[in-house]
Parts: C-alpha cells; sequence; structure tokens
C-alpha cells in the first residue's frame, strides 16, 4: 500500500512538472519586449561644405549620399552654367536630393577689398538670384574667409542667418585654435573653421579634426571641400580620399558625431531679401 501511494505521488510530481515546462521555457506572453538601445547623443556635428559651385561637386554629393549625409554646397550665381562649374539643373537636383544651396557672392568677389555698396550688391544680389530659383538659402560663405566688420553687417542686412569663415579652428597650421565652434556658434556671421581642405592634405588631418572636437567636448566643425577631382588643383581632393573619410565619418554616429546641413545647425526662417 505504502509503495502504491508513493509511485502516485511521483507519478502526480512528474505529469505537474511536465505541464509547467512550457511557461517555464517560453517568455511570457505579457512581457515587454526589450526597448532598442538609443544611439548616443549628438555632440560634434560635422558640417560638409563645398565652395565655388565647381561641377565635380556633383561627384561628391553622390558619394555623401551613399553614406546617408548631405553637405552644403556655396556657389557663387554669377558663374553658374560656366565650363567647368554646376549647371542651374545640377543645383538643382542637389537641392531635389536634401542638399543646402548656400550663398558665395555673385562672382567670388574679395569682399575686405570693397565698398560698402559694392559688398551688398555681390552679397543680395547673389543670394536673390538663387532664391529666384526656388533655393532656400540660409547661410553664406565668405570668399577666401575675407570678412571685415562691413562684410559681417550686410551679410546679416541681406538675410542670411549665418555666415562662414575659414580661420579660427585647429587644424594642421593652427594647433593652439580651438577643436571646435561652439553650439550655438558665438558669432553667427563670423562662423570659425579650420583651414581648407587641400591637395596635400591627408586623410588623417581630416580625422584629426573631427577627432579633436570630440576630446574637447564636441561642438561644430565645418570642413570646407573645393575641387573633388585628382590632380586637378591646390584647393582640391581625390575622390578616393573624400571616399575614404565619409566611410571613417560614418562609423562615428555611434558615439555622438553627426553630420547635418549649416542651415540644419543653425536654424531659423528664410528671411527676406533687401528692398533693391
Amino acid at each position: 500500500m505504502k509503495t502504491s501511494a508513493r509511485l502516485k505521488a511521483s507519478l502526480a510530481a512528474l505529469t505537474a512538472l511536465a505541464l509547467a515546462w512550457p511557461a517555464l521555457s517560453a517568455p511570457a506572453a505579457n512581457a515587454a519586449p526589450k526597448k532598442p538601445a538609443k544611439p548616443a547623443r549628438a555632440t560634434t556635428v560635422v558640417v560638409l561644405t563645398f565652395d565655388d559651385g565647381d561641377a565635380s561637386n556633383v561627384t561628391a554629393a553622390r558619394m555623401l549620399q551613399r553614406h546617408g549625409m548631405r553637405g552644403t554646397f556655396y556657389v557663387n550665381s554669377g558663374t553658374i552654367g560656366d565650363e567647368g562649374k554646376l549647371t542651374w539643373r545640377q543645383l538643382a537636383a542637389l537641392a531635389k536630393a536634401g542638399h543646402e544651396i548656400g550663398g558665395h557672392t555673385v562672382d567670388h568677389a574679395r569682399l575686405d577689398e570693397l565698398l560698402p555698396d559694392e559688398q551688398r550688391a555681390q552679397i543680395c544680389d547673389d543670394r536673390r538670384a538663387l532664391m529666384k530659383r526656388g533655393h532656400r538659402v540660409t547661410t553664406f560663405a565668405y570668399p577666401f574667409g575675407a570678412v571685415d566688420a562691413d562684410a559681417e553687417r550686410t551679410a546679416r542686412q541681406c538675410g542670411y542667418n549665418a555666415a562662414r569663415t575659414t580661420y579660427g579652428l585647429r587644424h594642421w597650421g593652427c594647433r593652439t585654435c580651438p577643436a571646435a565652434e561652439t553650439l550655438p556658434p558665438a558669432d553667427r556671421w563670423e562662423l570659425r573653421a579650420p583651414s581648407s581642405v587641400l591637395d596635400s592634405t591627408p586623410v588623417r588631418h581630416l580625422k584629426q579634426q573631427v577627432l579633436d572636437a570630440e576630446k574637447a567636448g564636441g561642438g561644430l566643425v565645418p570642413i570646407i571641400f573645393h575641387l573633388i577631382c585628382d590632380g586637378c588643383g591646390q584647393y582640391s581632393t581625390t575622390p578616393e580620399r573624400l571616399q575614404e573619410f565619409l566611410g571613417w565619418l560614418e562609423k562615428r554616429r555611434s558615439r555622438g558625431t553627426v553630420v547635418r546641413t549649416m542651415d540644419q545647425v543653425v536654424r531659423g526662417k528664410v528671411r527676406p531679401l533687401p528692398e533693391e
């Protein structure tokens, strides 16, 4: 009798364990799904700018797009369509793809050598010509980085939300300069940047500019390109170098480094042009 009772008890325990097994091995039906890890908060913002409207900038734009990036293209309205320059159709295609179109004077004038009225014509007429073509034109780049108090005032009066120079941040020629522009910028109409990329600039220098900003706690790093071609001038870089840099830069997203257009960084509405 005792053996039979113990046998029945054992069988009952095994049955209960078997019935409980699915619940032990499978996740509960009402368990909350695991949330994906949040990406690192953006602390370093890189703006890839391309000055002067060279036709090779189309190649650069396509390369950026393959990496999920968009650039800021500062063009001279008076040279659009000239030999070796972007056409109006190409400019429209860049804007449609999400790239920013910015002003750079009518014909690449050195503003600190002009009278205030001449500065106004170069800056305002340039923005007017681009806006008449339907472009959102909110930021400006001083040709040669040449700016004085009159040029800065004129850029503001012509309706720009910000204007970029070509100096003020750390690069291979200025080791003691700040690593990044502040966010928001300290002076939106004299926005600092490293020196322009040259044909002699190695990719490691471009990477170092970004790394220096990251180590300094973040901020804004505009990087200035011109021609994207092989052996075509002092202010150029090869497609291979640009590709290497973009591939490396894309991987910095997990560390809080992102690429934005200058308009996205500065923000603000499209301000009206002054009366002619």
